[in-house]
């Protein structure tokens, strides 16, 4: 038989996952043209070309054009392809460790979401919590400012230069309880929750009290999660740490925004 060994245009598009339409296409554009062509003109395709075409499939995949391929197709030496292919590699390296770090900031929004949809809007409690990692941003200089703006301002510019991604969550920092309830709208320093950042907030048992609002606007919780610790006999310890559970990403209302500050529990 004259095609003995080749597969039809049929055969091949079956094996190789690509339609029949697509392999007439390349054939018609030079990209991939058939090994033989039989006498009513039908396409026929050699075994070696399986390889060529999961080829052409993976550097699409890449992010490569036709245009871009159409001449590797009729122009390979081992050293041309070398070099394309480690710059590829290089580029999907990229991408891949963008694409981590925005799925980092999914499963984060969608731990603190959970939590916000679960909590009470005044709820004061004692939870577990397992250590987690933030970004801990330097201390806060307020000077004569009326609010929290120039300090968050300076937070996220800091962060940005630094190349952080500046998606995650943003929290407010106090370095302890007395300051929180002296100045509850000025923290000592902002914080991302990020799972790769160098500060760690340990684990054990906390105090959380939770309030609906826009950011600084934490009225009277700081008095109240005081009051629920003396009544339970608690002793709290350490920084506290203020994380909006719910925020603009999760609601277009202000006043739904949903806080949750933190404070550790001295353990016997």
């Amino acid at each position: 038989m004259k095609h003995k060994g080749l597969l039809s245009i049929g055969e091949f598009a079956r094996l190789t996952g690509i339609s029949r339409s697509k392999l007439i296409y390349y054939d018609e554009i030079g990209l991939f043209p058939a090994a033989e062509r039989g006498e009513n003109n039908y396409r026929y395709y050699s075994l070696n070309q399986i390889i060529l075409a999961e080829f052409i499939n993976d550097m699409a995949s890449f992010g490569f054009s036709l245009k871009e391929l159409q001449p590797l197709m009729h122009n390979r030496t081992p050293e041309i392809m070398l070099g394309i292919l480690q710059s590829a590699i290089e580029d999907h390296q990229k991408k891949i460790a963008r694409l981590q770090e925005l799925q980092n900031v999914m499963n984060v929004r969608v731990e603190l979401m959970t939590l916000g949809l679960e909590s009470g809007d005044t709820e004061i409690k004692v939870v577990e919590y397992r250590p987690n990692n933030l970004v801990l941003g330097n201390e806060n200089i307020y000077q004569d400012a009326a609010t929290f703006y120039p300090g968050w301002v300076s937070f996220m510019n800091a962060a940005k230069k630094a190349g952080l991604n500046i998606g995650y969550p943003v929290g407010g920092y106090f370095d302890s309880m007395e300051r929180f309830v002296a100045n509850p709208d000025m923290p000592s320093r902002y914080y991302f929750v990020n799972p790769r950042g160098k500060t760690v907030r340990g684990g054990g048992s906390w105090l959380v009290g939770h309030v609906r609002g826009f950011y600084g606007d934490s009225r009277d919780l700081a008095e109240r999660m005081l009051a629920y610790a003396e009544e339970n006999g608690l002793a709290l310890t350490g920084p506290v740490y203020n994380t909006f559970l719910l925020d603009e990403v999760s609601t277009n209302d202000t006043s739904c925004y949903l806080m949750r500050a933190s404070i550790k529990i001295v353990e016997d």
